[in-house]
Order: structure tokens, then sequence, then C-alpha cells
């Protein structure tokens, strides 16, 4: 599936009404095998967690796939991203025209807790303010920097969940190995009730699970997303498209 395609067919499908507001906010994954659009959640919980969980050897090409996706449905005042990775992939969002994106460089602990600290400012401002876009939060890779993830319990991870519980104006997206953790048997005290896992198995194919309230889960949903062409060819995809928006 082409990134462009998956964007265009939201566009028409969903048009610019309340219907399409819903669909940006719950984050539109994938489609199933019938076609049909796959979301991050199926209902709001304003007193929860919003967290999408991405696992899998193709984690990381996911997730960015995903910004872009977000980042083309949302107008330029209306959301921003903020990503801790120890991953460089991420850099390339940079070159995005007229994405809101700030990429640290997280080369140890101590570079992943002065992120935190801009964090704790980012969500004070919003405490005191009005106006500010919905917020995008990723973290992925965290645990493999030295002196993290000590005790397998993937606690930096759960640390900002913390910071940012029951925030309807903030997503989290995370990229984390739960196989390595303590959590590779009971994942949903990870995800949180009505968050999804998204395991990725190849380039452009995923399973989505959705976990409730009680801990349990439906069986794990095909889908597939997008994944051509490439990351690189499609951030000067979208700097083109955005051109030529601004010179209609």
């Amino acid at each position: 599936m082409r990134s462009d395609e998956f964007i265009t067919s939201l566009y028409e499908s969903y048009g610019e009404n309340g219907q399409y507001a819903t669909m940006k906010k719950h984050i539109p994954l994938g489609t199933d095998s019938s076609g049909n659009v796959v979301f991050a959640r199926k209902e709001e919980t304003p007193f929860s967690l919003r967290h999408v969980a991405v696992t899998g050897a193709y984690k990381t090409a996911f997730i960015r796939r995903l910004l872009l996706t977000l980042s083309r449905l949302y107008k330029e005042d209306e959301i921003c991203f903020f990503v801790l990775s120890c991953r460089a992939d991420y850099g390339e969002l940079v070159r995005v025209k007229d994405m809101d994106v700030t990429v640290p460089y997280i080369r140890s602990k101590d570079d992943f807790d002065e992120g935190i600290n801009t964090l704790k400012a980012l969500l004070k401002l919003r405490e005191v303010g009005r106006g500010y876009p919905s917020l995008i939060l990723v973290l992925d890779g965290i645990e493999e920097l030295d002196g993290c993830n000590k005790n397998g319990d993937l606690e930096e991870y759960r640390d900002v969940f913390e910071l940012v519980n029951c925030r309807q104006d903030v997503d989290v997206i995370t990229g984390a190995e739960l196989t390595k953790s303590i959590f590779s048997g009971y994942p949903s005290a990870f995800v949180g009730a009505k968050n999804c896992l998204v395991a990725t198995r190849e380039q452009g194919k995923a399973d989505v699970t959705y976990f409730e309230d009680d801990a349990s889960t439906g069986l794990p949903m095909p889908i597939t997303y997008p994944s051509e062409p490439s990351i690189t060819e499609t951030v000067v995809l979208f700097n083109s498209m955005k051109k030529a928006e601004n010179n209609d």
C-alpha cells in the first residue's frame, strides 16, 4: 500500500466534517482484509492513557510511516510531534515541510533524561495555556540505552505514562520489545485498557490486538499498512504535495 493512496482514501471516505475529525483522533493504522480502515482505538476513554504500542522487526519503520500519515491528516497548527529515540532514522522527519517535529539526538540515559525534562516543561505550558496542538509523543528503543530497563520492567516508559495519563491532548506511541521484559506474557499491563498492540510481521503487514478493561483480548487482526514508496521517497513526495497545496 502506498502512503499517498492511503491518505487520499481517508480524505475521500471521511471528508472534511465531524467524522473526519473523529477519524484523525482515533489514529488510522491501515486497512483490514476487506479494505476497512483499522484504528488505534475503537472508542474514546477520557480517563486513561492514550497509547499505541508497536513491536516486531519493523516497528521503527511502522512508527515513522504513521507519523508521516498523521502529519498529512492534520493541519499544521493542529498537531506536533516529540520523538525520544536512539534511532537515527527519525531524523529524516525534520525534512518534511511544515511538520512540527522535535527529534533530539538520544545517545545515552542522560540524553533521555534531558528529553524528559523538556517534555515536562512542554506539559507544564499546556496546563496554563490554551490552543496548543495535539501532541504525539514517541518513545522507541529506550530500553536499549545503558542504564535503562535495569529490572526488565520498562521503567522509563512507564514513568512517561504517568506524566501523560488521562491527557486527551497527548497520544503516546511506543516501540519496545516486550519479549525482553516482564510484560512478555502479559502485554495488556504495558499497553493499557482500550489501547492496542501492533505487531509488525513484515513490510506492509502487521497484526493489531485490542485490550479491554478486564485485560481480555480479541483475536489479532491482520492489517495492511502503508510501506511504499520508501521513507525517503515518501518525504520527497509529501514535500511536493505540500508545495502544490501552497501554490493553489
